[in-house]
């Protein structure tokens, strides 16, 4: 099993203390393409956000030299790309240019699952958070569509509230602070749901009517990676600021 924690570059640090590979949240894309650092992270893996899709600017070769470049300066093992827009026409051509120039380097190359297309070598994530359907039936069928060895589990934490009917599935986020607050107004029920392998409770408002609130702490979050494990994925990503204060619930013996 292998565990990251996605960490930004003020809290290295903190996570460096649990003993696990970091994945630095320090360098992110503009908007023509240039790679911007936040901070100088070494080693592990370096974690590209790319929040919107260059459309004209750096060529996507040039992007391309500027990640390997500083890649190899911070002695990092693979690049993971954060994107967070549909696929374009830049980002297929920077990604498999990265991915050439990745493998010659003998990196790793971490993309969306729903990136699978644009690389036979990739490495591929996607997120434990769902809010419908069954979490199992979602890791089985990735597991059987690139293998397990192929695919990281992104545990993110849960903390949503729906309104009920929700159409989109969406819901609101909502802090740690607001859960709490809210739980110990309302003082719900609370419920375990094996298909989402997240807590939940509802509730009713005179405002806005039935509410949903789906939400993760340490024991759901071990329950998802052990479903994994047992499907035969071996490898994680944690964002170390929703774990912050359940790390030791999460990583004791």
């Amino acid at each position: 099993m292998k565990q990251y924690l996605l960490t930004p570059p003020h809290q290295v640090a903190q996570a460096q203390a649990l003993g696990l590979p970091l994945a630095h949240m320090a360098y992110q894309l503009d908007r023509q393409g240039r790679l911007v650092q936040a901070g100088n992270g070494q080693g592990d893996l370096m974690l590209i956000g790319v929040p919107e899709a260059p459309e004209h600017g750096t060529a996507p070769g040039q992007t391309v030299r500027e990640i390997l470049t500083r890649c190899a300066k911070g002695g990092f093992l693979g690049v993971i790309l954060d994107l967070e827009t549909p696929p374009t026409p830049y980002l297929a051509r920077l990604i498999r240019e990265l991915d050439e120039g990745l493998a010659k380097a003998r990196k790793g190359l971490f993309l969306p699952e729903t990136y699978s297309a644009y690389s036979q070598r990739a490495l591929l994530y996607l997120s434990s958070a769902i809010s419908g359907g069954s979490l199992e039936g979602r890791l089985r069928e990735a597991a059987e569509a690139y293998g397990p060895q192929r695919l990281t589990l992104s545990l993110h934490r849960t903390c949503r509230d729906f309104f009920l009917p929700s159409p989109d599935g969406q819901g609101r986020p909502i802090s740690q602070e607001e859960l709490h607050q809210r739980m110990e107004r309302l003082e719900p029920r609370v419920f375990f749901s094996p298909q989402l392998c997240a807590r939940y409770f509802t509730y009713m408002s005179r405002d806005t009517g039935a509410h949903f609130v789906l939400f993760d702490d340490g024991e759901t979050l071990k329950k998802k990676r052990d479903l994994a494990l047992s499907l035969g994925i071996q490898r994680f990503f944690w964002v170390y600021p929703e774990i912050e204060d359940i790390y030791k619930e999460i990583f004791r013996a």
